[in-house]
């Protein structure tokens, strides 16, 4: 057997026992041998780390040639090699030592071979520049690799390999070329390869894919001859577009190139085929490699002489490089005039007849940013991507659009492209659109339309399609162009994001998103950090075209989308309730309910929302010239109607039948409908337990009430933690409110609905919701007031108020009156008990009573009126004593003026008869031929009417056919200001208000006004 003079780590031969070392240094010497291996380890993870941080050294962008992550693996490998030839010669050396001296003299000698080891190293990677890392270790390697040969060829012998008594026995021959081919030519041949291989792989792509040596190409092919019409020479009403399809070299790019010449860029022309107005280029970089260059150069070029739409840009081709390459696509357009890029790739199917359509419609605007809109993303919730993980330090991305298509207008363009310092880069290239234009300040529009995945959504204008399935892209073409809806024999299995999910598969709300309508695609479960709300708290709602989106649901007053009111300053005149028991239910507390609606603003426009009670079921008000409409609603209807939010609801109310069944289904639906009918319309959604004592100050303040939970369970999510909530049962606010969007397509989503949770869908889903976004939404007007206002008892105490009470009529005045606009009767606490003559409720019912004779629902025969009959007479109500106080509108009083606030809720507004002042007409027919209102001041100033007539002293006005409420429209809009005199100084006035009729009747209210000086406001 032969054996090598230079051991490998297969010999067994290099036991120490073979060399008559003692057992107690055999561990000693194996570590001191394993000392040898140090500067290969540092060097290997030096390397390791440096090829891992590539991608922060070079985000954004390298400025100057580098070492490659490539580089740093190779200079690994060389360091494995020189650990290797480190322990062979150590090894060597080692037995030797052992074998000529003693074991301390040769241990000293291992030691100074251990340190001369690592002085080497370090000189030399000190003498080298760091970046050059294979440099370095191939030196190193070089002078291991001499030291071991030297050491072959002069200082091998057979005796350090045999134990000394076999050495005279049987001495062994040396076969040196062997042991040279196996541990130095044959390990340095391997590595050597793998170099040289690595070497040529980067040499072959570095002309084509290193951004900094294209820089300062030009640009090719079809560069130049752009036909585009600008909007100084187009037709007004047109829009101009640039179209920038990112493709590739590959032959899968070319066939996708092909199939959208054929189909969706045909959609781009007007129907006489001129698209004057509208450009587009298919973008591609440098060939990646000298391999593509050589096999589709040719075709691309004739590619480009037969269709003249091509456009060569100086950036690499690479996937990972697309950043680049649409970067260099907008330097480029910015040499041409136009309103809107739209950029695509060459894999989507566009709509461009849709979106010419509609920027068409749009004109010219600036500052626009419009596609598939994410927002609040961490960097790698839709994938990793390590060229903005090694370096982003935020927890989440700008907002930013989904690169599948997004539209920008020029001036966006200039932002990009326009400035002088160099831009990051990274390779999506659609978070890296979000990273350049922010601070901007510019906020992309949300448009679902556009969709990442397969989902094929019938109004969908940019859908993807993979190769194999490119042929579809035909078949869609061909359902537009014949008029069939575009998603005919394709797959529509699948749910698009933010489309409703019913009954298809991949619901995108499983991958933890969620989908605002107006903001985008956010993660439901995104980081813990505190989340600071925008100042954007309301939706800018589609203007309404009946017969286009939309239809009437009663004519010329309520549509699916808007009403007569709700873009108007009469907004505050809607009101709105709902019904969903039996109409033997409908008390006379309920009718009193809506009396004092009209008692307080008698031009207030009621709906009842209702599934249960008949159209004709008011109309004994609405013969008194009340307007009240029963709106039926029922599944179909809502759905038809369009009465949902967003794919969240639209599921939930396609499942109405799923969850009608459950106990709490109703109350549920009710508070569903309530915030669907304040975003859609705005107005004053009551419950039908809520009595009306006088009307808000200003009626332009949008509010909600507060109360206090006693459920210490309850302080998770109340907006204090003294249990401060807010309850739905009377809300005013103008329409547009995203809270009642973002909190129904939460609450109400078929995918999180709880139907056994009962609170979960009212009080504590909009007290969760304002909690987070207060500051936000109270900047914008939204006013949450006090618990007396609305709430002056809470559902434990309200019992008291029906209960008999000498002192209730006491109350009423100095603490109800002045503190509270409405008493909450807390139905389901209270509506099992009746109402006690003499209690608080019974005195409000009577002094605000409109006695209009009605049929008792819950008897069907007895007549609910004064009377007890269906004649009842007109009489005229009002005050003996009216305090005319001066104070600022709520609304004109500063956030940080606590006191003064608080006191502009209690005021009425100055001059104006409301709450136990109010003046108004009760009983009476139906319609009275002829009615004289005279009033009359002797010192002060009236006037009357909406809008408001001048000032007068005395003035009659006469009605003919004139209903209850025509009359109370007048007495309601009665306003009194003081004479300069008394408004200085204070005093006393005399006002009379003289209503006679047409039969000879006549009804005369004197009020005593006093007149309080404004600096005394806070003593009386």
């Amino acid at each position: 057997m032969k054996n090598n003079a230079l051991p490998s780590f297969r010999q067994r031969g290099l036991s120490l026992s073979s060399l008559n070392v003692p057992r107690r240094y055999h561990l000693p010497i194996i570590l001191l041998r394993t000392l040898c291996f140090i500067p290969s380890v540092l060097g290997t993870l030096y390397n390791t780390q440096q090829a891992w941080g590539v991608p922060i050294r070079d985000s954004g962008g390298a400025i100057t040639l580098k070492s490659t992550e490539s580089d740093y693996w190779v200079a690994s490998i060389w360091c494995v090699l020189a650990g290797y030839w480190s322990w062979i010669l150590t090894t060597s050396m080692m037995r030797r030592w052992l074998y000529h001296y003693e074991i301390s003299n040769a241990i000293v000698r291992l030691l100074t071979l251990t340190f001369v080891n690592w002085s080497i190293s370090a000189f030399v990677c000190s003498k080298i520049e760091s970046d050059r890392p294979i440099r370095i270790w191939m030196t190193i390697c070089l002078i291991l690799l001499i030291s071991n040969v030297l050491k072959l060829c002069f200082g091998t012998s057979p005796k350090y390999h045999q134990k000394t008594e076999d050495v005279l026995q049987s001495p062994v021959r040396i076969n040196l070329k062997s042991t040279a081919v196996k541990v130095l030519v044959l390990p340095l041949t391997v590595v050597t390869f793998l170099t040289t291989f690595v070497a040529l792989q980067q040499l072959d792509g570095l002309q084509y894919t290193t951004s900094q040596l294209m820089m300062h190409q030009p640009f090719g092919l079809n560069h130049n001859d752009l036909s585009i019409a600008t909007t100084t020479t187009a037709a007004i009403s047109s829009s101009t577009m640039l179209i920038l399809i990112i493709s590739s070299w590959s032959p899968e790019a070319f066939e996708r190139r092909q199939m959208l010449r054929k189909t969706d860029l045909k959609l781009a022309m007007d129907s006489n085929n001129n698209n004057n107005n509208v450009a587009y280029r298919f973008v591609i970089g440098q060939p990646p490699s000298a391999r593509s260059q050589m096999l589709m150069g040719p075709r691309i070029e004739n590619e480009s002489e037969t269709y003249r739409d091509m456009l060569l840009v100086p950036a690499s081709d690479l996937h990972t490089d697309k950043s680049r390459k649409v970067f260099e696509a907008f330097r480029w357009s910015l040499k041409f005039k136009y309103d809107y890029l739209v950029k695509s790739d060459d894999d989507v199917f566009v709509r461009w007849d849709t979106v010419k359509n509609e920027l068409r419609a749009l004109g010219r605007q600036s500052a626009y940013w419009k596609g598939l809109v994410y927002r609040n993303m961490a960097p790698d919730a839709l994938g990793v991507d390590k060229t903005i993980n090694a370096d982003y330090p935020l927890p989440i991305l700008p907002s930013y659009t989904s690169g599948t298509m997004y539209i920008l207008s020029q001036d966006v363009v200039n932002l990009i492209v326009g400035i002088d310092s160099p831009q990051r880069f990274v390779s999506a290239e659609e978070r890296n659109l979000g990273i350049w234009l922010f601070g901007y300040n510019i906020n992309p529009i949300h448009d679902y339309r556009v969709q990442d995945g397969s989902a094929c959504e019938q109004n969908q204008i940019a859908k993807r399609f993979k190769n194999k399935k490119l042929g579809e892209m035909q078949t869609m073409y061909d359902n537009i162009i014949n008029g069939r809806e575009q998603c005919t024999s394709l797959d529509t299995s699948t749910c698009g994001l933010c489309y409703p999910c019913r009954d298809k598969k991949d619901d995108w709300r499983a991958s933890s998103l969620s989908c605002d309508q107006f903001k985008g695609v956010t993660d439901r479960h995104s980081s813990p950090y505190l989340k600071v709300s925008g100042p954007d708290v309301k939706d800018t709602l589609a203007p309404s075209v009946v017969g286009e989106n939309d239809d009437w649901i009663i004519d010329g007053l309520l549509s699916q989308r808007t009403s007569k009111f709700s873009e108007t300053d009469d907004w505050h005149l809607l009101y709105w309730v709902c019904w969903t028991s039996d109409p033997s239910t409908f008390t006379d507390r309920h009718w009193r309910a809506l009396e004092l609606v009209w008692v307080h603003e008698p031009r207030a426009v009621i709906f009842m929302i209702s599934n249960t009670l008949p159209k004709d079921f008011f109309q004994d008000y609405t013969h008194h010239g009340y307007e009240i409409h029963v709106v039926h609603f029922n599944k179909e209807n809502l759905l038809n109607w369009h009465w949902y939010f967003g794919p969240g609801t639209l599921d939930w109310l396609r499942d109405w039948d799923k969850w009608e069944n459950g106990k709490f289904f109703y109350w549920h639906l009710t508070d569903y409908i309530r915030c669907l009918l304040l975003y859609n319309y705005g107005g004053t959604y009551m419950d039908m337990d809520a009595l009306w004592i006088r009307v808000p100050p200003d009626h332009n303040l949008e509010f909600i009430g507060s109360d206090y939970s006693s459920l210490i369970s309850d302080r998770e999510w109340t907006l204090d933690d003294e249990g401060l909530y807010l309850p739905q049962g009377l809300m005013r606010f103008k329409r547009g409110w995203a809270l009642f969007r973002e909190m129904c397509e939460s609450a109400f989503s078929s995918y999180s609905y709880d139907p056994e949770c009962f609170n979960c869908h009212g009080p504590k889903a909009i007290t969760s919701y304002v909690r987070e976004h207060r500051a936000a939404l109270e900047l914008a007007g939204f006013t949450i007031l006090p618990r007396e206002v609305l709430y002056p008892a809470s559902y434990l105490e309200i019992h008291r108020y029906l209960l008999a009470n000498p002192l209730a009529e006491q109350e009423l005045k100095t603490k109800i009156v002045v503190n509270s606009w409405n008493i909450h009767l807390f139905g389901k606490m209270t509506n099992h008990l009746p109402i006690e003559k003499g209690s608080l409720v019974d005195l409000v019912l009577r002094r605000f009573d409109l006695d209009i004779p009605h049929r008792d629902t819950a008897t069907n025969n007895a007549v609910i009126s004064s009377t007890g009959a269906w004649t009842v007479p007109m009489r005229l109500v009002g005050p003996r004593n009216y305090i005319y106080r001066y104070m600022s509108p709520f609304t004109h009083i500063p956030q940080e003026s606590t006191d003064s606030r608080r006191r502009a809720l209690q005021q009425p507004a100055a001059g104006r008869f409301q709450g136990l002042d109010r003046i108004y007409v009760r009983g009476g027919p139906s319609v009275i031929d002829k009615v004289q209102v005279t009033l009359e001041v002797a010192f002060g100033k009236l006037k009357i009417g909406v809008p408001a007539s001048p000032d007068f002293i005395k003035d009659t006005i006469e009605l003919k056919d004139a209903s209850q409420k025509d009359i109370n429209v007048i007495l309601n809009s009665l306003v009194y200001s003081p004479s300069p005199l008394l408004a200085a100084n204070g005093g006393r006035d005399r006002m009379s208000v003289l209503v006679e009729y047409s039969d000879g009747e006549r009804d005369e209210v004197l009020v005593d006004v006093i007149v309080v000086e404004s600096e005394e406001d806070g003593e009386i």
